[in-house]
C-alpha cells in the first residue's frame, strides 16, 4: 500500500513538469516598424536674419510622405531642431501636427530656439521629421536638412524712439528727445555727458514703453549698465557730440563720436532760399542766426510756400552744416553733414522763428504770433457801445501789448475787442477772482470795476492775461533830475483826484514820462524799456507814443510840474 501511494506521487511529479511549458508566454516576431517619412526636398539655402517685425512670416515650408505602421494606427509628426552633428541628442521640438505638412513660421522658431542661442548671432541648425505612433513601436525620422539664422531679441520695434535722462540734456521721459527712425533704426545725433545715464521710450509720457538695458543683444564699448532700479543705461564715453544707433534689426544699440559739433561756434548761419529778400543759397550773404546759449540759436524771418533751408557755420560751403534727418524735410530733427536733407517748409509768406538746438540734435520751425493793430475796450462806462469804444495804446516794439489808462466808476465792466463790432472775437476774463496783483487770465467774462477812480488796464496777447491796477506813472530826464527810471512818480492831486501830479521839475529842460505794470513785459518776460511806453503833454492834450517814432520835444521850466487829467485825455505843466 505504501509503495502504491508513493508510485501515484511520482506519476503526478511527471504530469506537473511535462506540462510546465505549455504555460510560458509563446515566442512571437517583433512588430513590424514600418516606413519613414520621406522630407520633401528643401531646395533653397536658407541664411536669414529673423525680426520681430516679420514674425509672422513663413522662414520655410515643409511636406513629408505619411509615415506608415503595421497597425492601422493615428501617427504624429513633430519637427525636431538640433545642432549639426549632434545626432539630435538634444533636439528641441515643435508642437506636433498631424497633418504632414506645416510652415517653420519667424516667431515660433525664434521663441523654439531663443533659450538656447543668444540673439543677432547666426547660428546653423540641423532641421528633421519626427514621426511616432505609440509607446510600443519605435519612432521613424526623415532625412534632415541645414539652415542658417540669425535669432533676435524679443522686444516690440517701436513706431517712434525717444532718448532721455542725465548724460542728455533733457532729464524727463515728457521732454524726450526724437531719434529719426528708417527700417527699424533709429538714430540720433546730440551732446552726451560723460557717467550720465539714459533710457529710451516710444511715447514721451510716463506710460511709454521703456527700452532699458537688457533691451538689446549688444552694446557698444561706451555703455554699461547704470545698475539702478529704473534699468537706465550709463554712457561712459567722454562729453561730446554724438550719433546714437538703436538698431532694432540687430538687435544693437551704439554710440559712436560724430563731428556733428565740434565747439561752441560764434556764429551760425540759415541759408538756402526761403523767401524773397534773402540771396537763394548764397552762404556768403546769408544771415546770421542769434546764439542764444551754447549750440543753441534762433533767428525771425519770412517763409514762402517750398522754403528749403540748412544751418551752417560759417559763411560757405566748406565747414559744418546741418538739416533734417528725413528725405521729406521737415521732422524736425537735425542730422549733420553728409547725412541730411534739406528742410523744406510751407511758410505762405508769414514770420516764423526758427531754432536750432545743437545739444537735443533738433530744430523747430514756430509761426511768429499774429497780434492785431489796434485793440478797443468796451463797457458800462460807453453803454455798450461801439460807437463809443476806448482805443488802447499800441507799446513799441511790443505787438502783443496794449494798455490805458481811464477813469471808472463803481461797478463798471468792460471787454476787448481788435474790431469795433461783437463779431465773435471779443474778450474778457476767466475765473471768479483776479489775482494780487489785479491779473486775470483772458476769457469770455466781462471783467468787473469794484471801487470808482482811475485804473490802469493792460493786455498782454501773449500772456493771454488782462491786468487792471492803479496807475503808475514816472516823470524822467534832465528836467526832473535824472534818467534812472522809477524816481520820479506822479500822485493824485489833493484837491482833484482826477489829477495825476508830477514832482517839480529841477532843471529847464524836456519832459519825459512813462507808465509801468508788471504785465508790460517783452516776449523775454522782462519789463519793457520806460521808453515804450512813453507818451507826453503839448498844447492839443495829451499824446502816446505807441508804435511810432520819438516824440517832439516838450518843454519844461525849473519848478513847473506836470498835471494830467486822463478823463479829459488833457495834460497841463505849471
Amino acid at each position: 500500500m505504501k509503495n502504491l501511494k508513493y508510485l501515484f506521487i511520482s506519476l503526478l511529479a511527471v504530469l506537473f513538469f511535462s506540462c510546465e511549458d505549455d504555460f510560458d508566454t509563446p515566442n512571437v516576431t517583433a512588430p513590424v516598424q514600418g516606413t519613414a517619412p520621406v522630407l520633401a526636398d528643401v531646395s533653397q539655402d536658407i541664411d536669414l536674419v529673423l525680426a520681430k517685425k516679420n514674425e509672422k512670416e513663413t522662414v520655410v515650408d515643409l511636406s513629408w510622405t505619411a509615415a506608415t505602421y503595421a497597425d492601422p494606427i493615428g501617427v504624429r509628426y513633430y519637427v525636431q531642431v538640433d545642432a549639426p552633428g549632434n545626432g539630435f541628442a538634444d533636439a528641441l521640438e515643435f508642437d506636433r501636427v498631424a497633418e504632414t505638412s506645416t510652415s517653420i513660421v519667424v516667431g515660433d522658431l525664434n521663441t523654439l530656439i531663443s533659450d538656447r542661442y543668444a540673439p543677432a548671432v547666426k547660428v546653423e541648425l540641423e532641421v528633421r521629421i519626427r514621426a511616432a505612433a505609440n509607446e510600443d513601436l519605435d519612432d521613424l525620422y526623415s532625412d534632415s536638412f541645414t539652415m542658417k539664422v540669425t535669432p533676435y531679441l524679443d522686444v516690440a520695434v517701436p513706431e517712434e524712439l525717444y532718448i532721455y535722462g542725465s548724460a542728455t540734456v533733457v532729464a524727463e521721459v515728457t521732454d524726450g528727445l526724437a531719434a529719426y527712425g528708417k527700417d527699424d533704426v533709429f538714430t540720433k545725433y546730440l551732446k552726451l555727458t560723460k557717467d550720465g545715464v539714459f533710457q529710451f521710450s516710444d511715447a514721451k509720457e510716463s506710460s511709454g514703453f521703456d527700452y532699458n538695458f537688457g533691451k538689446f543683444a549688444t552694446l557698444s564699448d561706451n555703455i554699461a549698465d547704470a545698475g539702478d532700479d529704473d534699468g537706465n543705461f550709463k554712457f561712459t564715453g567722454e562729453t561730446g557730440w554724438y550719433v546714437v544707433t538703436a538698431d532694432f534689426v540687430n538687435s544693437n544699440l551704439t554710440i559712436a563720436a560724430y563731428d556733428s559739433y565740434v565747439s561752441d561756434y560764434p556764429n551760425i548761419y540759415l541759408v538756402g532760399d526761403y523767401n524773397a529778400v534773402d540771396p537763394a543759397w548764397s552762404p556768403g550773404t546769408s544771415p546770421e542766426m542769434t546764439r542764444k546759449s551754447e549750440g543753441v540759436y534762433s533767428i525771425e524771418v519770412t517763409l514762402k510756400d517750398g522754403a528749403a533751408l540748412k544751418f551752417i557755420n560759417q559763411q560757405n560751403w566748406e565747414g559744418l552744416d546741418w538739416a533734417d534727418a528725413d528725405s521729406e524735410g521737415n521732422s524736425g530733427i537735425l542730422a549733420p553733414k553728409g547725412k541730411n536733407n534739406d528742410i523744406k517748409f510751407d511758410g505762405g509768406d508769414k514770420g516764423y522763428t526758427i531754432t536750432l538746438d545743437l545739444n537735443k540734435g533738433v530744430y523747430a520751425i514756430e509761426a511768429l504770433p499774429e497780434y492785431p493793430t489796434n485793440l478797443y475796450m468796451i463797457g458800462s462806462f460807453v453803454g455798450w457801445s461801439w460807437d463809443n469804444a476806448v482805443e488802447m495804446i499800441p507799446v513799441h516794439s511790443n505787438p502783443h501789448l496794449f494798455w490805458k489808462i481811464a477813469w471808472f466808476e463803481a461797478g463798471a465792466a468792460m471787454k476787448f475787442n481788435s474790431a469795433k463790432a461783437w463779431d465773435g472775437g471779443q474778450f474778457g476774463k476767466t475765473g471768479d477772482n483776479a489775482d494780487a496783483e489785479g491779473v486775470w487770465n483772458k476769457g469770455g467774462d466781462d471783467i468787473p470795476i469794484a471801487a470808482a477812480g482811475y485804473k490802469m488796464v493792460v493786455v498782454n496777447l501773449l500772456t493771454n492775461t488782462i491786468q487792471i491796477t492803479d496807475p503808475v506813472i514816472y516823470a524822467q530826464g534832465n528836467a526832473f533830475g535824472n534818467w534812472d527810471g522809477g524816481v520820479f512818480l506822479f500822485t493824485p492831486d489833493a484837491a482833484d483826484n482826477k489829477i495825476l501830479v508830477s514832482p517839480a521839475a529841477v532843471a529847464d529842460d524836456n519832459a519825459r514820462m512813462y507808465v509801468t505794470a508788471t504785465t508790460l513785459t517783452n516776449e523775454s518776460g522782462s519789463a519793457v524799456d520806460w521808453w515804450q511806453a512813453e507818451f507826453n503833454v503839448y498844447p492839443g492834450g495829451i499824446e502816446y507814443r505807441g508804435a511810432g517814432n520819438d516824440q517832439a520835444a516838450a518843454p519844461i521850466l525849473t519848478g513847473q510840474q506836470v498835471k494830467l487829467n486822463f478823463s479829459t485825455e488833457t495834460g497841463v505843466f505849471e
